[in-house]
């Protein structure tokens, strides 16, 4: 249309001379003339009119045949399709449209498409198929023809609600665990008993009830639910209160007891949802409890809650259980094969040690799958002080060795200080075995190796060596640990716990004291964590790169450097000391994989960090966690991570009970 708007104007300017001209007529009393001037231009300006009109109504109606674009088969189908089609020219006007359109007395000819359904634009501007908007109340799906400017268009409004009711409509099962209850239970008078039922368990099944959920107790700290998806929408949308509910009323009657809750959805096989509940009532209780661990079949899964850290819940009992159903694993193995993380550590280098030394006791050859696998500077500089003693008493080899020696039916794989196979040392063969046993202190996620044999999994140790000591003191038997394997273990613990000053409980003093008394030197282990004149310069000047973010968060983002992971945490560790600061992270391109960014998170207690890194495919521990990941800039993870941050800061939820 803008293209005739100037033959419009130059109407207009034709029709002021003719006035002018007839008034000039009319001034020299030449009658006739004037009369002729009005009575043409008259009727030339009531056509003008009226062919305008129809234009601006109807728009320029060219010659044009829609099967000429689909074909004349294609045309038929659309049209008992009841499809509308829609052509539009370079400034995206609608220049024609079919009867489907007419129909529903939607006019859009010569009006811009987004006038109609504003992300229609979503089909110009991005890579994608199809859009859904909404206009009228009613519900359209349109596609765009490749290679031409053509756009169908169905009316789904009924197929969309049934969908939605549907989906609204689809079975939610889920499960209720008050943690710790059974112990108070085993313990405590009939009083206090009756006094933890009143304010935590009648809460809950009133819960329950107000959201017109289906309830069953199944034992005494175990609620089976069942509800429907707009219900889970509705309390999803509520962030779970009934989690800070129950941990108020637990806190006002002076018990430790939170609330694990376990969600499982989409599907109607009933043997996969009860899978489902069991595998993540489990992941809610390993990562500490007090949170809701929601999954859809086939999908990941989401946590809501955990963000305080949970007291131990580890009892002497159940401790000298695992250490006998670990030794009973151990003795009906043939061969033992012990495998850590890839970047290894301290921690994960004392546990495997510690577990070797365990499987030497027993008679069992040992293999430590750590040779040749990237680990930590210093402790490399470590095992090189002590290599003499380790090489005597312990086997390291390859992966491709390992991998030419194992029999899975026979052989016993023990994971130290991670759960998660892409993260292992031994990941191209783990699956190939049977019997596996995990013993990590890193909170479980979704990615936990399949079907363990045994898992130990506490995340509220301060390390996995801190498990390794108590398992090891709970055999009869005895298990020699010497210095080397000491002193290691120590390191380990100083490390996880950033020298005693966090994540740490009277267990890990114990635990501390007992690697004293069986060799540990702590000159010695001061000295391994000392850093030279070259690392301290550059950590200072790496902390110099931090600032903060929502008035507890800070972070230093390193664009121009490759840093290896333990100067990272090293900077992180420091930026923790700043005013203020709740969590603190370091983003840097990694030393030993240049093309990879890794993330450093570190927190002082009153922040969840694993939860944060979680959401970005990374993992670890409540104040020590971090990812790594391929084919992004420092620059994209650092927004990335901002934006979950932003999250976090305007519910004013992240800060945890006890600050």
């Amino acid at each position: 249309m803008k293209s005739y708007t100037k033959w419009r104007n130059w109407m207009f300017a034709l029709v002021l001379l003719i006035v002018a001209m007839c008034a000039y007529a009319l001034w020299i009393h030449d009658w006739i003339a004037a009369i002729c001037i009005v009575v043409i231009t008259g009727a030339f300006t009531v056509i003008f009119i009226s062919f305008w009109h129809a234009l601006k109504k109807r728009g320029l109606q060219t010659e044009f045949d829609i099967s000429r674009v689909l074909g004349r088969d294609a045309k038929e189908a659309l049209q008992v399709g009841d499809v509308g089609i829609l052509t539009y020219n370079d400034e995206f006007v609608v220049t024609w449209t079919s009867d489907f359109f007419r129909e529903r007395h939607i006019d859009l000819v010569n009006r811009k498409i987004t006038a109609w359904i504003e992300n229609v634009r979503e089909l110009f501007d991005e890579d994608i198929d199809s859009v859904i908007g909404k206009y009228d109340h009613r519900i359209y799906e349109i596609r765009k023809k490749e290679d031409a400017q053509v756009l169908y268009v169905r009316d789904i409004t009924e197929v969309y609600k049934l969908r939605h009711h549907q989906q609204q409509n689809e079975v939610v099962a889920a499960l209720m665990q008050l943690d710790n209850y059974v112990e108070y239970q085993s313990y405590e008078n009939e009083e206090v008993i009756a006094n933890i039922n009143t304010h935590l368990r009648t809460p809950l099944i009133t819960w329950a009830k107000e959201h017109h959920m289906l309830v069953r107790r199944i034992r005494s700290d175990r609620i089976f639910v069942l509800f429907n998806h707009e219900i889970l929408d509705r309390i999803r949308h509520e962030n779970f209160t009934i989690l800070q509910e129950i941990k108020d009323e637990a806190a006002r009657i002076d018990v430790s007891i939170t609330l694990s809750m376990a969600i499982a959805y989409g599907t109607n096989n009933y043997e996969e949802l009860d899978k489902m509940l069991n595998e993540l009532i489990e992941l809610a209780q390993s990562r500490g409890g007090d949170q809701a661990a929601i999954q859809c079949a086939g999908k990941r899964v989401h946590y809501i809650g955990g963000n305080s850290e949970t007291s131990s819940q580890r009892s002497k009992v159940r401790v000298r259980i695992m250490a006998q159903s670990i030794q009973e694993a151990i003795k009906e193995s043939g061969r033992v094969f012990i495998v850590g993380h890839v970047n290894t550590d301290y921690d994960c280098m004392g546990a495997a040690l510690s577990m070797s030394n365990w499987c030497r006791a027993l008679h069992r050859n040992a293999f430590i799958v750590l040779q040749n696998v990237p680990r930590d500077y210093q402790l490399q500089d470590t095992m090189d002080h002590y290599k003499q003693a380790i090489r005597e008493r312990h086997q390291f080899i390859t992966i491709s060795e390992a991998v030419d020696m194992v029999d899975p039916k026979n052989d016993l794989l023990i994971m130290v200080d991670h759960a998660v196979p892409q993260i292992s040392s031994g990941k191209t063969f783990i699956d190939k075995f049977e019997r596996i046993v995990v013993i990590d202190h890193h909170r479980r996620n979704d990615q936990f190796v399949v079907h363990p044999l045994i898992t130990y999994v506490e995340s509220q140790a301060s390390s996995t060596c801190e498990l390794m000591v108590e398992l090891i003191q709970s055999i009869p038997n005895h298990i020699p640990i010497f210095e080397a394997e000491a002193t290691i273990m120590y390191l380990g613990i100083l490390v996880d716990t950033n020298r005693f000053k966090m994540h740490t409980s009277a267990r890990t003093f114990e635990t501390a004291a007992t690697l004293r008394i069986w060799g540990a030197n702590a000159k010695l282990a001061e000295k391994a964590l000392c850093e030279d004149l070259g690392d301290f310069r550059l950590r200072t000047e790496l902390v110099s790169l931090g600032e903060m973010y929502y008035g507890h968060f800070v972070i230093a983002a390193i664009k121009d450097l490759e840093i290896d992971r333990t100067m990272m945490s090293q900077v992180s560790d420091s930026l923790l000391k700043i005013k203020g600061c709740l969590a603190s992270f370091t983003i840097a391109r990694s030393k030993n994989n240049p093309e990879d960014v890794a993330v450093s998170a570190r927190s002082d207690g009153s922040y969840n960090v694993q939860k944060i890194m979680e959401k970005m495919n990374g993992g670890g521990h409540f104040t020590a966690a971090a990812l790594e990941r391929k084919n992004t800039t420092v620059e994209a993870v650092k927004e990335e991570l901002l934006g979950y941050l932003k999250e976090d800061a305007k519910s004013e939820g992240y800060i945890a009970e006890g600050r």
